[in-house]
């Protein structure tokens, strides 16, 4: 899945969250959905249902709202049936005069909940007129080239039943045998990248150099023209669409009298391990803008507008645009100017946890225990580093409140409100606490995912979603005898390197599913709704106390 999604940068644990795979899956194993590049989660601010209009209006009109659905097979061939299947559970979960709920016989519960972000946030956004993309991906080990005329039949009918479904989005569905999925392989990011200049002008290990703006884009975009987004990883601020700003900017590269791009913007600030010159060329190794996200992506959608063979193209390609390069594998270095570089417009402090000392200091620490912290999002990924022993910060947040601060519903429900809100990042992230709880800790959680992901433990798909953050929350709690309130109360357990068996886990898990039918049983509630509620938190504590 990793591969077909290769293009969203996303970790392995986002790619968890999203598998459906198991009882009543209606034939998907994998739904997400994107909201302007960006993965829409639990508390995405657009799925609030009581601020999802108001969050809407800050999206410009166009905005890019994308569901992708992956169904994998391990056959040697594409079946037709498995492509019934996804017909009937597209049309029926599609169907927007229904509600998803009512669907709950024939379809599991995580997969109600994955396409019902995308129901929410699409209609929240209809008055934003957004361009929807909705990409079915069909994999199996066969051969594309040899795929029966009746499988291509129906996989022409699903493309059209889901334009019929959701008029107005672009629909496609792919097949995606062998061969697809090396090409998709060889689509790593390579490590340089080449950067045509006209003028150069060096000091030491740092460059000022002003590049024609279709050599930039060139530079910035792949081969399909979008941006290459983990050039952008270590950049505070996401695209903003339409703002006032990136209006601008647009017009200035839209008008036919304006003045040289380069006398009216700031420019790009381009961070890399190595630069190497030859005449005016540079090949960037690891090249990282921290600045000028917002001018970089106007470009690329200017030159997405126009043909390349065009006069527009070519009166584009006499406008310059400014680059400061700075080479520097110093970490304090790197974060100084990338905080430095940001700051001439407001920018909230949970844009910019990556830079905290820390942060950094907790990825060093990892560093030397052969686990890698991906502080900076997609960086470990891009050196091949093995995924399971890459640790990302929301993955450590989430684990530091279900297990050091008793908190599973919190983590569980708020995940990004753990960066956002102040009070709960200096919580998860305590500058005080001693680096062994943080690296003890995300290991723990890690080996807690991983025994739900094998077959050694009893958890459906569905469960292993909001499961896991209560059993470890609830072997801690066993095991020092009440809840832990902090990363004191957890460093002995650390201190003694506390390993739990296959057998702990499994009883443990049994434990919460347990006492998760009891409350739903005593609530009606669901298992999704509840495991976000403190309420559940209490109720468990007393069933393991």
């Amino acid at each position: 899945m990793g591969q077909i999604l290769g293009e969203f940068d996303l970790t392995i644990d986002e790619i968890r969250d999203g598998i459906v795979d198991g009882a009543d899956d209606g034939g998907i194993d994998g739904v997400f959905t994107f909201l302007e590049g960006t993965l829409l989660v639990d508390d995405s601010d657009i799925l609030d249902s009581e601020e999802s209009e108001k969050v809407a209006r800050k999206y410009p009109d166009g905005v890019e709202l994308r569901l992708e659905i992956v169904q994998s097979k391990a056959t040697d061939s594409f079946q037709q049936k498995a492509i019934n299947n996804l017909i009937a559970t597209l049309i029926a979960a599609l169907d927007y005069t229904k509600d998803l709920d009512d669907l709950g016989d024939v379809l599991n519960e995580a997969l109600r909940d994955r396409l019902g972000m995308f129901r929410v946030a699409h209609t929240a956004l209809l008055t934003r007129r957004p361009r929807v993309m909705i990409t079915v991906s069909i994999v199996t080990k066969g051969t594309v080239g040899g795929v029966a005329p009746n499988v291509e039949a129906r996989a022409s009918e699903l493309e059209g039943q889901l334009r019929i479904k959701v008029p107005g989005a672009l629909c496609s569905v792919k097949l995606v045998g062998a061969d697809e999925l090396w090409e998709y392989y060889q689509r790593r990011p390579p490590e340089s990248f080449k950067l045509e200049c006209r003028e150069i002008l060096t000091s030491g290990e740092s460059h000022v150099a002003l590049a024609s703006i279709s050599d930039f884009c060139k530079f910035i975009v792949d081969d399909r023209g979008a941006p290459r987004r983990h050039m952008f990883d270590a950049n505070v601020r996401d695209y903003q669409g339409t703002v006032e700003v990136n209006n601008e900017i647009m017009n200035t590269l839209r008008s036919l009298d304006s003045p040289q791009f380069w006398w009216m913007n700031n420019g790009v600030t381009i961070l890399c391990d190595h630069a190497e010159i030859v005449g005016k060329r540079f090949a960037l190794r690891n090249p990282q803008i921290v600045n000028g996200l917002q001018s970089s992506h106007t470009i690329a959608k200017r030159f997405a507008e126009i043909d390349s063979s065009g006069a527009e193209y070519g009166r584009l390609a006499g406008h310059q645009i400014l680059i400061r390069i700075v080479t520097t594998a110093d970490s304090p270095v790197r974060d100084k100017i990338i905080r430095a570089t940001n700051r001439q417009t407001p920018v909230p402090d949970a844009s910019l946890r990556a830079t905290d000392d820390i942060q950094r200091r907790i990825e060093e620490y990892f560093k030397a225990s052969g686990y890698y912290y991906d502080r900076r999002k997609g960086y470990y990924r891009n050196l091949g580093k093995e995924p399971r022993k890459i640790i990302g910060i929301p993955y450590l947040g989430q684990a530091m409140f279900a297990v050091a601060y008793g908190r599973p519903d919190v983590a569980r429900g708020k995940p990004n409100s753990l960066l956002k809100d102040e009070q709960r990042y200096k919580h998860a992230f305590d500058a005080g606490t001693d680096l062994s709880v943080f690296l003890w800790v995300a290991k723990f959680q890690r080996q807690i995912d991983e025994l739900l992901q094998s077959g050694d433990v009893q958890a459906r798909y569905a469960e292993r979603r909001y499961l896991a953050l209560f059993v470890s929350h609830g072997l801690i709690a066993t095991r020092l005898g009440r809840v832990s309130k902090g990363w004191r109360d957890v460093k002995p357990v650390v201190d003694q390197l506390t390993e739990f068996s296959t057998e702990e886990v499994a009883g443990m898990t049994e434990t919460v599913k347990k006492c998760l039918e009891e409350y739903r049983a005593e609530t009606g509630s669901t298992p999704e709704r509840s495991t976000k509620t403190q309420a559940f938190t209490t109720y468990l504590n007393s069933y393991v106390l």
